[in-house]
């Protein structure tokens, strides 16, 4: 008897889920032909195909461009200039003169040199912050992946309430062919059934979901079947906090990105003060007339240093550099803060998950139990048997949502440290 159809996505496509006396059908044939992926798997591949680990390789290599031409001391290219000179009461030309002039400006006070250690530092920029997109990218795949396995097991979980409402109906329909109650206990029954299809076709379309943003993370094909190995019924235990703490201020990528900017800013501060030493100039050429003698030039120019270069690109750094300098201290404070907060709520978390598991879920299991052995004993009425089984569904599910809340911030405590929580 299928009271009800719904769809899950099961391999490489969408078949049919139905409740047939409160069980789910079909097997998936596609799902041996499904990518095999445990919670390392998915982690190991995302350090090569996440899109942020892309994109920040990208970001790596335009930075260790900009060293390219860095250290040449030359500033600009060499210019010549020529000219002929024909006399003025004349005009003939075997009678003109010519001249020409070559100029060479170099940097002698060290700037190339600067230059070159300026984008040094920004590719070590570059690489900090793909260490932080690293630990983004880490955690968008294990948030998926586990957001995942939950939404599965509230599939699993409209899967058993479905066999309980059908108790509850069959229960109902006997009641009522035996003449011992009214249609209003069926309507009833038939409303919870109801309810948890909808709720189990919810569930259908969040494991979907979360399998798409799985995919999406490790720039997985859109029809690329997964099956998930890794089990989340038990969020592990923690060590004291204090050693996330220790960990958080000795390696996180926030605070070790902002290093590599202070760094670089002060790279840029020196290759702009280098840049402030006046350039030396080289130059020479040759000068001839017919009317005088041919003359060949040497000399050396030098800037003068009347208007001063760079005073504004100076004061900006300085001011970028007191920003990242008190970012950085601010950086600490709240990391430290974050990492308390994160392992406090995750132990609460845990505690209220053990509190369900152990003590409610098998109270409301044994309160329908008696329920439905009372109700055959003709002591207790319907409608005992159903709030039993609706408590029992409740209870589930704030179990389901206490497993999903624990994993979250179980992740909430890797960002918070920086990393693999050890």
């Amino acid at each position: 008897m299928v009271l009800h159809c719904g769809w899950r996505w099961c391999g490489r496509g969408l078949v049919v889920l139905a409740f047939d006396l409160g069980a789910w059908a079909v097997p998936c044939a596609a799902q041996s032909t499904a990518l095999q992926l445990s919670l390392a798997d998915a982690l190991d591949r995302a350090e090569e195909h996440a899109p942020e680990l892309v994109m920040a390789g990208h970001a790596v290599r335009k930075a260790e461009a900009q060293r390219t031409g860095a250290g040449v001391v030359m500033p600009q290219n060499p210019r010549i200039s020529a000219d002929v000179r024909s006399p003025a009461d004349s005009g003939w030309a075997k009678d003109a003169g010519y001249g020409a002039m070559l100029d060479l400006l170099f940097e002698v006070g060290g700037a190339p040199a600067a230059r070159v250690r300026e984008a040094n530092k920004g590719v070590a920029v570059a690489r900090a912050e793909g260490e932080l997109e690293r630990m983004h990218a880490r955690l968008r795949v294990w948030a998926a992946y586990l957001q995942a396995q939950i939404s599965q097991l509230r599939i699993e979980h409209a899967h058993s309430a479905a066999e309980l409402a059908q108790r509850v109906l069959a229960a109902a329909k006997k009641r009522v062919e035996m003449g011992a109650a009214s249609d209003l206990e069926l309507t009833s029954a038939q409303l919870e059934l109801a309810q948890i299809e909808v709720a189990g076709q919810a569930a259908v379309r969040e494991h979907d979901e979360r399998l798409m943003a799985l995919r999406d993370a490790l720039d997985l094909d859109a029809r690329q079947a997964l099956a998930l190995t890794t089990l989340v019924e038990d969020p592990p235990a923690l060590a004291q906090v204090d050693r996330y703490v220790e960990r958080a201020r000795r390696a996180h990528p926030l605070t070790a990105a902002s290093d590599a900017r202070l760094r670089a800013l002060e790279a840029t501060r020196e290759r702009l003060e280098r840049e402030k030493t006046p350039r030396v100039g080289l130059y020479g050429g040759i000068d001839s007339a017919p009317a005088s003698h041919s003359f060949a030039i040497f000399g050396v120019s030098v800037e003068l240093p009347f208007a001063q270069r760079n005073q504004g690109p100076l004061a900006v750094n300085a001011r970028a550099q007191q920003a990242e300098a008190g970012w950085r201290v601010l950086s600490e404070h709240r990391i430290e803060r974050g990492v308390v907060a994160a392992w406090q709520s995750y132990e609460l978390r845990r505690a209220e998950l053990e509190m369900l598991s152990n003590a409610a879920l098998p109270a409301a299991q044994r309160s329908f139990q008696l329920a439905e052995a009372g109700f055959s004993a003709g002591r207790f009425d319907w409608f005992r048997v159903a709030v039993a089984a609706r408590d029992l569904v409740r209870v589930r599910a704030e179990r389901l949502d206490a497993l999903a809340a624990a994993w979250a911030q179980r992740i909430a405590v890797e960002q918070a440290v920086g990393g693999q929580v050890p």
